[in-house]
């Protein structure tokens, strides 16, 4: 116990010592990465060699082929699809002034130019596998194989280079110098001639396999470790934690000439001479090892190749995670709270603080009624407030040292804490209590607020109160409490509450999107508008950029035109919606409450389940790199071009584009849209689709252009075209329309001359006949189309109606961009009815029941008798589809059956209903809301259950079980029934 007394008491003393103004000390270096492999599409799992051309394709070497990487797909080319291949481990690559493809193998030399291969040894085929390319300034190119050979494109054929004798493991080039890596030694070749400098005598057998000079040495690996040639001599380098001797696998000089150096299973860096472990690329737990290949792309990603672990991407992200390895103890991260010139996190493991880039205990954790943290407070006294999974506490604000526990709600989980004036108010999970006289008490909150689930408390500028809870928004006015009912957010989750400068209040829910404005004067933003989530835990007003947070990551948008009602130059800066966002996102964000983010020494902070995520503000106005698209070809009839301007033959009208955009950075968030001038008057928008069709075109010119951009960027690239023109045929071209024309004039003249006085003679009989049988047809048409669509008993439409109108009815909601809500009605019991009181009361039963319908329905539904007592609703507008299928269930259930029709008890009714699949037709969604149906009908009757799809997630044809749909998270449901146990 007295080791605890010393130890808090230095630590108060450091932070009292702290309380001087000292900046926070940041410090990290990570990288967050990818891995794909053979089971992503790369033909083979060793990547020997990478190269980058200027669209921005990577190319991959592997010991089973080629393949060209665009993100998402890897096109692959082998002996088995290129005659031009002599064999599929390719052992070198290199892209030169001219943006062509050097292709080395284990037995040829090829080279890829304009789509197409060639095998540049034809004539000649060399011996062995070629191993590295250069090439000078002047464009003079080398190959390293069993010799030294030179290039001469005139001849078109290599010539060895007779100043070299031997094999050649490794060539280096910087400007007009190319260094030779050998066996026993190496060569230099300069414009002044070759000259030789042989290894040490005591490293026989030394294959100098790799080479790289940084600033004015020249670094060589080898079979027999890493040795540094400087002023004419050669020494030894040991690499940290390796035994001597140990083999070099890869020597990589990248675009910032920092100097990186892989060893079988490690990864170094050369800093300033001193040879460093790059633990941060390697990745958590997952090993890969056996480097033999890299490369930084034109974004600053770097790429590694593994002869046994495939491709990996590195990329340094805009945020920062402060977690274990800064020494946090439990990583779970609830409350962030700036603490002077630090700050402080409340974790499921106590209070944690971060200074200078570590992570600190507090002492006073042993004092808590809980060490789970959820909410914090400094108040104007320096008090600070603690509040836990079992209540309140307070501490000093100065010195972080405990000073009370408040036992009366220690049963309680205290999930925000506000000062106003000289009252802290304290929500919890069991109502809001304010303290008085250092006492919780409850005297002046109302009793619907005494029980209620308190997540947000905010005094405002006005004088007022505002109460979130987890079913609707209170606001205390002059002393008076009143539940805000007239508003969008009334009954949801609300999660935060927020305050700007200019007076405006932002409430934020936890799946119903936020409005911001005033009372009386809301405007409402959800994913309809745009937002990349309904969900909102935290939000922050930095100059005219409005940050919010959510389970999906966070992002920036334009606050202006927020006020304005648009959404308007959206920004995810950490998107966590992504499949591979556990290893390449810093994932966010935690918590619904106060403390849930926090501007602090430049940066805005958050808790997440993974530490504690910072966001330097200058990353604000910072942007990642748009994609560029490239049209990779047009297919017409059996043929397939490329190039920029395409001329094709009159019978080639059927086209097939193919696009992409390169980008490894949530590549499968790439979103296209491409315009055919002359054809599309509009962009079509191809979400992640990658090609475009069009048939039966019409002769012309015509120029296909192509956007895209990110799902979480509202920036579009520039625009990439190509130019296809249409040849006529002969029928179709100016003179011979106009010969068609004449002779068609003429006929017609001679044709009208003869008939004139005819048909003025019979014109007035045939019309008049034409009007009489137009008239009758037209009248017995309606008739028997009004009879066709019609159920005979109810007078609601039958199926035949939904057949005929179902593509106008789908092609209506897209326009407006509402999902289509497809509800199945069916009457409980009706069987029974119709058993005890016969057919004729069944028959009464269900006219009655149409009635019902059309009476709680709008004017833009759609009623139909879809077979017994079971009726079909289809609703247009889905923005209160909830209310119409409660009001009609309601309808049903208290309309005074007993007395009208003499039933022993009332008549109720089953719903089940879904939001029109995104992806999926419209029987599959007709299909689901028959399960949500049966569901109900299985789970007690008389009840509704209305489903909508997650955002993202993608449902097969097969699967309409609801209940694992819900419990995957692919189907949200709002039902009066309790279906938590179909999500279990």
């Amino acid at each position: 116990m007295r080791w605890y007394v010393g130890f808090y008491a230095l630590m108060l003393l450091g932070c009292v010592c702290l309380t001087k103004l000292q900046a926070m000390v940041l410090s990290q270096d990570e990288y967050l990465y990818r891995v794909w492999s053979v089971e992503s599409g790369l033909p083979q799992i060793s990547v020997t060699a990478i190269a980058q051309d200027a669209q921005g394709f990577l190319w991959l070497g592997t010991q089973n082929g080629l393949a060209r990487f665009d993100g998402v797909h890897f096109d692959v080319f082998n002996t088995a699809n290129t005659p031009a291949f002599s064999s599929n481990l390719i052992t070198a690559l290199h892209i030169d002034q001219q943006q062509r493809l050097w292709i080395g193998t284990v037995n040829g030399l090829m080279r890829y130019q304009q789509g197409q291969f060639t095998r540049l040894d034809q004539q000649q085929p060399l011996q062995g596998n070629i191993t590295s390319f250069a090439e000078l300034s002047d464009g003079t190119m080398y190959v390293g194989g069993a010799q030294l050979y030179q290039w001469r494109e005139p001849q078109a054929e290599l010539t060895p280079v007779a100043a070299h004798n031997g094999a050649v493991f490794q060539l280096f080039q910087q400007q007009d110098t190319l260094w030779v890596g050998a066996l026993n030694g190496f060569g230099i070749l300069t414009a002044d001639g070759y000259q030789w400098y042989n290894a040490p005598q005591n490293l026989a057998g030394l294959q100098i396999s790799e080479l790289a000079r940084q600033d004015s040495d020249l670094y060589l690996g080898s079979n027999l470790g890493l040795f540094r040639w400087q002023r004419g001599q050669w020494q030894a380098m040991t690499l940290p934690g390796q035994p001597d001797e140990t083999r070099i696998e890869l020597l990589y000089l990248d675009p910032q000439q920092k100097l990186w150096v892989a060893s079988y299973d490690k990864l170094y860096s050369l800093q300033q001479g001193q040879l460093l472990l790059a633990d941060s690329v390697q990745g958590p737990v997952e090993r890969f090892s056996w480097i033999e290949s890299m490369l930084q792309d034109r974004h600053g990603n770097i790429w590694l190749g593994s002869h046994s672990h495939g491709l990996k991407r590195l990329r340094r992200p805009p945020t920062q995670r402060f977690s274990k390895e800064q020494g946090i103890a439990d990583p779970y991260v609830w409350a962030v709270q700036p603490w002077q010139q630090h700050l402080l996190a409340g974790t499921s493991g106590g209070l944690s603080l971060l200074q200078h880039g570590r992570f600190q205990p507090l002492m006073a954790n042993q004092y808590l009624p809980s060490v789970f943290v959820y909410s914090m407070l400094l108040d104007s006294e320096q008090r600070l407030w603690v509040g836990t999974r079992a209540g309140l506490s307070r501490l000093d604000g100065k010195n972080l040292a405990w000073q009370r526990n408040y036992a009366n709600i220690s049963h309680l989980l205290v999930t925000t804490l506000a000062q106003e004036g000289e009252r802290i108010w304290v929500g919890t999970n069991g109502g809001l209590f304010y303290l008085q006289d250092d006492e919780l008490q409850q005297q002046q909150v109302p009793q619907v607020l005494q029980q209620a689930k308190i997540r947000i408390v905010l005094p405002d500028s006005q004088q007022r109160l505002w109460v979130g809870t987890e079913n609707g928004l209170f606001l205390r006015d002059k002393e008076s409490f009143a539940r805000l009912d007239n508003m969008p957010l009334s009954g949801s989750f609300i999660s935060t509450v927020k305050q700007f400068a200019d007076g405006n209040i932002l409430v934020g829910s936890f799946d119903q999107g936020f409005v911001l404005g005033q009372p009386g004067n809301w405007r409402w933003f959800t994913q309809l508008q745009g937002l990349p989530g309904n969900g909102v835990m935290h939000a922050e007003l930095v100059e005219n950029q409005l940050l919010i947070s959510n389970f999906q990551g966070f992002y920036r948008v334009n606050y202006p035109a927020l006020t304005q009602g648009r959404v308007e130059q959206l920004y995810m800066l950490v998107d966590d919606r992504r499949p591979d966002a556990e290893t390449d996102s810093h994932r966010c964000c935690n918590g619904a409450g106060s403390s849930k983010g926090a501007l602090h020494q430049g940066r805005v902070w958050y808790p997440t389940l993974n530490g504690v995520l910072s966001l330097p503000l200058q990353q604000l106005i910072q942007h990642a790199p748009v994609p560029e698209p490239v049209i990779r070809s047009l297919t017409a009839g059996s043929e397939r071009y490329r190039s920029n301007n395409v001329r094709l033959a009159p019978e080639q009208s059927d086209w097939h584009f193919r696009f992409t955009a390169p980008y490894f950075v949530y590549p499968s968030s790439v979103q296209f849209r491409y315009q055919l001038h002359g054809y599309d008057s509009n962009w079509i928008d191809a979400g992640t689709r990658r090609e475009a069709f069009y048939t039966n075109l019409p002769p012309g010119h015509y120029t296909f252009s192509v956007q895209v951009r990110l799902a979480a960027d509202y920036r579009w690239s520039d625009t990439i075209s190509m130019n296809v023109e249409l040849r006529p045929y002969w029928y179709e071209t100016t003179w011979a329309r106009a010969l068609f024309l004449l002779l068609f004039l003429l006929a017609f003249w001679g044709l009208y001359r003869w008939r004139l006085l005819a048909m003025a003679n019979a014109q007035q009989q045939l019309a008049e006949l034409v009007a009489a049988r137009t008239s009758e047809l037209h009248a017995a048409n309606e008739k028997l189309q009004q009879m066709s669509m019609h159920d005979a008993l109810t007078g609601l439409h039958n199926r035949h109606y939904l057949d005929t109108n179902i593509q106008q009815i789908l092609a209506r909601a897209d326009r407006h961009g509402e999902p289509l809500i497809w509800a199945l009605l069916d009457l409980d019991h009706f069987k029974r009815i119709n058993d005890s009181f016969g057919h004729q009361t069944g028959d009464a039963i269900l006219t009655t029941v149409a009635e019902l319908l059309r009476l709680n329905s709008r004017s833009s539904d759609h009623l139909i008798r879809w077979g017994g007592e079971e009726f079909l609703l289809l609703l247009e507008h889905s923005d209160d589809a909830l209310q119409v299928l409660q009001r009609i269930h309601h309808a049903i259930g208290s309309y005074n059956w007993q007395q009208n029709m003499a039933l022993q008890q009332p008549l109720t009714c089953s719903i089940g209903a879904i939001a029109q699949l995104p992806d999926g037709s419209w029987q599959q969604s007709l299909r689901l809301a028959d399960q949500a149906l049966y569901w109900v009908k299985e789970h007690g009757r008389n009840g509704y259950m209305l489903l909508h799809p997650a955002s993202g997630g993608a449902l097969s044809a097969e699967n309409t079980d609801i209940s694992v749909l819900l419990a995957q998270g692919k189907l949200h449901a709002s039902s009066n029934k309790d279906f938590t146990a179909a999500e279990a």
